[in-house]
């Protein structure tokens, strides 16, 4: 009778091997998903963008810049995410503005990365710009979350009206 008990006390223990195997598996599954979402789920976001023009000293022609008050970086995944490596990229009407970097972000669950980027291009023309503009910003930045660490890059791209023109020529 012990053997039979200890076949029995084989078997269950087999089981539960197996069982915790699988839930492990699944576990890790899971997160290696939701890895992968928080990476290629990127989206960037643009507020408040504004235009101005200058000269200085060594360039008397004006030089348009575009300001942006906010650039929301965020992820639509649950887990904490890095940003490094990180550069945006600016067009309007689909003329390439400029690209500048940004330094590393890390944002938890629920929350974003902010930024506040300035452009400018001194072979844009100010006094020819219209006062409707479709403004594109792409962010392109090393992305980590969970297990895996992935290039990745999110656009956003709007209509964007000014109230006057950045300055006169």
């Amino acid at each position: 009778m012990t053997e039979t008990k200890r076949g029995l006390l084989g078997r269950i223990s087999r089981y539960s091997l197996v069982i915790i195997l699988l839930l492990a598996f699944t576990g890790l599954a899971a997160f290696a998903v939701m890895s992968d979402t928080s990476i290629h789920g990127l989206t960037v976001r643009f507020y408040n963008v504004s235009w101005t023009c200058a000269s200085n000293s060594t360039n008397i022609n004006p030089v348009l810049t575009f300001e942006f008050g906010s650039v929301i970086v965020y992820s639509s995944a649950s887990l904490p995410t890095l940003l490094s490596h990180v550069t945006f990229a600016m067009s309007t009407n689909g003329v390439p503005v400029g690209t500048v970097a940004a330094p590393d972000q890390t944002f938890s669950p629920g929350q974003s990365a902010s930024y506040t980027p300035t452009f400018s291009n001194a072979a844009l023309d100010p006094g020819s710009q219209p006062l409707s503009q479709q403004v594109a910003v792409v962010v392109n930045a090393q992305v980590s979350a969970g297990l895996y660490s992935s290039q990745a890059s999110a656009s956003h791209s709007e209509l964007v009206h000014f109230p006057s023109q950045a300055c006169s020529t």
